[in-house]
């Protein structure tokens, strides 16, 4: 008797395993197929110069390279730390990818100290809580990757983000 359970208990094991491989490696499901091709585009976000004028960060994304968002607040020591990793990032990569700067501030005049003190030679735009939201932001620095119809190719977040723009450029440039 302990051997029919045995054998039965298998036999429901590997029905099983059957039935999972099919639902997750059969490419032929449209479901799976749908949620394969889906992406994330940004939404429309207004964002303003240094001279406070309401731009659409849209505008400023390059047609033809790889746009990357880099989203800091003044107030954040990973983004003060990072800044000057970012800046070297930006120096060897400046002919093939659009960098933009988002600053969560309204202090137009410290963003401006901040980048020049930083030697953060690319645009900078600040953007608001209403705007930032709709990005998600759950840690600061924010580094984001987009094509230029605002299609999301990486979203990297917190202390590590910095370290995982580098090893995205390792692998993909």
């Amino acid at each position: 008797m302990q051997k029919l359970k045995s054998i039965g208990l298998m036999v429901c094991c590997l029905f099983a395993g059957v039935i999972t491989a099919k639902l997750f490696f059969t490419t032929d499901n449209p479901e799976i197929e749908k949620a394969k091709t889906t992406t994330y585009t940004l939404p429309s976000i207004t964002v303003f110069n240094l001279a406070s004028e309401a731009i659409n960060l849209s505008d400023d994304l390059s047609l033809d390279a790889t746009n990357v968002l880099i989203i800091y607040a003044l107030g954040c020591n990973s983004c003060i730390s990072d800044a000057v990793r970012w800046a070297k990032i930006h120096e060897s990569k400046k002919d093939s990818v659009n960098f933009i700067g988002l600053a969560y501030s309204s202090d137009r005049e410290a963003v401006k100290t901040f980048i020049q003190t930083s030697a953060l030679d690319f645009e900078h735009r600040l953007i608001d809580k209403y705007n930032a939201n709709k990005i998600q932001i759950n840690d600061w620095p924010i580094i984001l990757g987009v094509d230029g119809n605002s299609n999301l190719l990486f979203k990297y977040e917190g202390d590590t983000s910095t370290d995982s723009l580098v090893s995205y450029f390792s692998k993909n440039n």
